[in-house]
């Protein structure tokens, strides 16, 4: 979890300066949430987990 918050930091922070029209969203003017999602895929080929993820919902 300390990496995946160390990640998302330098990455906003990366975004903000190199993107200075973006627009912050958030009461908090926080660029990722706060939740991320991690886990290991075994066995499973590229091609599988290509698939797997394409056919996920995508938010309205």
């Amino acid at each position: 979890s300390v990496m995946v918050n160390n990640l998302k930091a330098v990455s906003s922070r990366q975004l903000r300066q190199q993107n200075t029209h973006l627009a912050r969203q958030s009461k908090s003017s926080a660029l990722w949430s706060r939740s991320y999602f991690a886990c290991t895929a075994g066995g499973a080929t590229i091609e599988t987990l290509k698939a797997y993820v394409n056919s996920q919902s995508t938010p309205n």
